[in-house]
């Protein structure tokens, strides 16, 4: 690991997870760190044992800052922040930190949808063969906290909001996996949404780019592309006869594997090319794909009874999960599809579900803030007020070889702590209409 500036004066700004990882490890260095947070009434975390200052910091406090670093979860146009930056404060966030430090190679994987699958699956394949390899950033271990660790490779999940404050990060391979309309609250519109994603290719050996998706290409230079797609192709990753195959060759049985849809195809092919800029090639990954379980509340069965099946997709928190959960899942079903959503659209567009609900839904059960909006782009919907409700008209109207798919297309916070509650509530409906089995 490479030194860090101790004579600098370190602002935290959040004391969430990343936050509190961002202090333990700025501690440790022997640095001067204090913390802020927006929030004025905070319970400050025992662990917490710097200086902190919550809510709307003096006006004299970023005088003998020099750097703050932004948790993601805070809006770097907030007032405070941009006092910050007047005052001549260098402002990135902790994956930029871990950049500046990290020596180890690194793999980096953004996009509206995947994320978590693909950054868990291209680990356990290494892992799987004797790499050692961790996960880390917006999923699993604190970014900064590996640095400590001894390592082959590190597997970064990175959003948007972490993007946004990194500028020097080195990957051996980054992706941009898929692009649709999310976090358009906090980024304004679809191009600084697209902007802050593509970040990701700045200092990227080898660009993983999907072909069915021309935004997923990196805009700035990259040494080497390696392609993938649900099409047929000599060259790259492609798709026939329910193979993945790499350079026409086949390399992964669709029928062996754990993980269902298309979408997940495309995840596979994501983690497979990555794995082969890591050095296993995709014929070595195929025991450890067949052998991944996919991460919860992403496109998981919880639950068959009389033939229905309940699949649990709680992570879908915008349009773009949701309309590849729905085309999916939709093709494959010998039944009708049954779905279940709503909650908080976050301002999204969500007319593209449109087309998908009148080709592969064959009922649409809405609730939560934006439960109208899409009830209204299915003439068979109904909107209900709670999960339970959901849960039950879903039941009433099921029959065998039918699915229902819990797949929100929003996010949770208008009715749930999160997305893993709306999946419990999710989860306990189930177990109650399905109880007498």
């Amino acid at each position: 690991m490479k030194a860090i500036n101790s004579a600098q004066h370190i602002v935290v700004a959040g004391l969430g997870m990343t936050g509190q990882a961002c202090v333990r490890f700025l501690s440790a260095q022997q640095v001067k760190v204090s913390a802020w947070d927006t929030r004025e009434h905070l319970n400050v975390p025992d662990s917490v044992n710097v200086p902190v200052t919550l809510g709307e910091p003096p006006a004299a406090f970023w005088s003998d800052v020099d750097l703050l670093i932004l948790s993601p979860g805070i809006n770097p146009q907030l007032p405070a922040v941009q006092y910050a930056a007047q005052a001549g404060v260098e402002i990135i966030g902790d994956v930029e930190l871990f950049a500046r430090l990290n020596d180890v190679p690194a793999f980096g994987i953004t996009g509206s949808n995947g994320k978590t699958t693909v950054t868990l699956l291209l680990t356990h394949i290494l892992k799987e063969n004797g790499k050692a390899v961790v996960e880390a950033g917006n999923v699993g271990t604190p970014v900064l906290d590996t640095l400590s660790m001894s390592l082959d490779a590190i597997v970064l999940e990175l959003s948007s909001f972490q993007l946004e404050t990194t500028s020097s990060l080195k990957l051996q391979a980054g992706a941009i996996l898929n692009i649709s309309d999310d976090h358009l609250d906090r980024h304004g519109d679809m191009q600084r949404y697209l902007d802050a994603k593509q970040r990701i290719f700045q200092h990227c050996d080898t660009a993983i780019v999907w072909r069915g998706q021309a935004e997923t290409r990196p805009t700035t230079p990259v040494r080497d592309i390696v392609l993938y797609g649900l099409d047929v192709a000599e060259v790259g990753f492609g798709f026939t006869n329910n193979w993945i195959t790499f350079d026409g060759k086949p390399v992964v049985n669709m029928q062996h594997v754990q993980l269902v849809g298309s979408h997940n195809v495309l995840n596979i092919q994501a983690a497979l090319a990555m794995a082969k800029v890591a050095g296993v090639e995709p014929a070595q990954a195929a025991d450890a794909v067949y052998r991944f379980t996919s991460a919860p509340h992403r496109c998981v069965e919880i639950a068959k009874h009389r033939g229905i099946r309940w699949i649990d997709d709680s992570k879908a928190t915008n349009v773009g999960a949701t309309l590849a959960a729905i085309e999916g899942l939709g093709p494959g079903c010998t039944g009708n599809l049954i779905l279940i959503a709503g909650g908080d659209a976050k301002g999204a567009d969500l007319s593209p579900l449109s087309t998908a609900f009148s080709e592969h839904v064959s009922f649409v059960i809405a609730l939560g803030r934006d439960g109208e909006r899409l009830a209204a782009l299915s003439p068979a919907s109904a909107c209900v007020k709670t999960m339970s409700e959901a849960v039950a008209l879903a039941y009433e109207k099921a029959a065998a070889g039918d699915i229902v798919l819990l797949s929100p297309a929003c996010a949770s916070l208008d009715m749930f702590d999160n997305y893993i509650h709306r999946a419990a509530v999710f989860a306990e409906a189930v177990k109650e209409v399905t109880a007498d089995a």
